[in-house]
């Protein structure tokens, strides 16, 4: 990172790194509560339709929580693949169905423990009722799920960074950004979390847009990069919490993000050199109504899917309350699944789990990858293929 690459202001927040002398970091300036709208209104307005727009259509959904669950485990694949992970959707259900990573790629676990870590921040957040749940230690917690038993991680989860970092090469003064040495690290995040808990005030003439919110939330964390590894995916993991604070649904923007990964790495390279936040709220709010165009999608199709399995369901004549009947709901859910996890989820015997089992495949419902005779893996391949597009 060299002096010259930053704006003036920035340049006056260097300071020097102890360890590596020569070296300089940047100490961030307090987030900024309101980013200047002129050129952006209309990408701002239109992410906030988008978002209007899921909110309603998840509303009318009979059980959100079937179609939110596979969004979050694709959502934890492809920001995982942002940092370089290779596991796909189909080893994450896989992984998650058998509690073996036998075949599978070695970095699935890091791959499950974002969607761990999500799956609790989420609960945090509907628990405690709203942005008071967007603490630092909430945010430690998320690391800490995230990092738990990462074997190549080479500091504590869940604590803040005890020595100086840096984005891009191998050696500092190779790097495309230091941040802030690790002694300001807690003064930054303090100032970074009243952000989070953010509520206009009475002098206040107009509410900051949650769109501007989260773009400014997500540029300042990856800035002061609290953590030794693992911030990326941290950060990403805020963004669907500040939308469940504000009582929407999650919107996952990995997939726009890894699709748009230069622009995304040079927008936060923008924004920590030369503050140039305009053009990163925009490319940001182009994102959410991006993520919440795909999401929809995604829901419709898992719901077609789900009807037509229904009615394929019907023309058997079970009773309501068989395996096979709620079956279906399940796999919408879970497309990777095992015997002993419809037996456990459904409440019924093995052998009616098993028998479920082979009236889907026979119905072409579901297959088996591999024949076998114990702990046989099912996969519903419409989902995943939905999933993966």
């Amino acid at each position: 990172m060299k002096k010259s690459d930053l704006c003036r202001a920035r340049q006056k927040l260097l300071v020097p790194v102890a360890e590596h002398p020569g070296a300089f970091a940047l100490v961030p300036p307090p987030t900024p509560r309101w980013i200047p709208l002129p050129g952006i209104q209309n990408e701002v307005a239109r992410a906030h339709e988008a978002l209007g727009a899921l909110k309603a259509l998840t509303a009318k959904l009979p059980n959100p929580g079937m179609v939110s669950r596979t969004l979050d485990r694709r959502e934890a694949v492809r920001s995982s693949q942002i940092e370089g992970t290779h596991s796909d959707v189909n080893d994450l259900f896989a992984y998650e169905a058998t509690g073996s990573g036998e075949g599978l790629p070695p970095d699935v676990l890091v791959t499950l423990n974002y969607v761990k870590a999500l799956d609790y921040g989420l609960e945090q957040v509907r628990h405690l009722g709203g942005a008071k749940a967007l603490t630092c230690e909430l945010i430690k917690a998320l690391h800490l799920h995230l990092m738990a038993g990462v074997k190549d991680f080479k500091g504590t989860p869940g604590v803040y960074r005890d020595k100086q970092n840096w984005i891009g090469g191998f050696k500092i003064n190779q790097a495309r950004f230091v941040p802030p040495p690790a002694d300001n690290v807690q003064t930054c995040m303090n100032d970074l979390e009243e952000l989070l808990h953010y509520t206009p005030g009475e002098a206040d003439q107009f509410e900051v847009p949650i769109v501007i919110r989260m773009a400014i939330a997500h540029a300042q964390f990856e800035t002061i990069h609290p953590f030794i590894d693992g911030n990326g995916r941290v950060g990403r993991i805020l963004l669907p919490l500040m939308l469940a604070a504000e009582g929407y649904p999650p919107v996952y923007l990995a997939g726009f993000l890894k699709s748009n990964q230069q622009e995304y790495y040079d927008g936060l390279a923008n924004v920590q050199l030369q503050e140039k936040w305009s053009d990163w709220v925009r490319f940001f709010a182009t994102g959410i109504e991006v993520a919440v165009q795909e999401s929809m999608k995604t829901a419709q199709a898992l719901l077609s899917i789900l009807e037509g399995w229904r009615m394929q369901v019907a023309s058997l004549g079970l009773r309501s309350d068989s395996a096979a009947y709620r079956l279906p709901e399940l796999l919408i859910g879970s497309p990777v699944l095992t015997a002993n996890q419809v037996k456990e989820s459904l409440g019924v015997s093995f052998p009616a789990a098993n028998s479920a089992l082979s009236r889907f495949e026979e119905l072409g419902i579901i297959v088996q990858p591999v024949k076998q005779q114990r702990n046989r893996i099912f996969i519903a391949r419409e989902v995943i293929d939905v999933l993966e597009r």
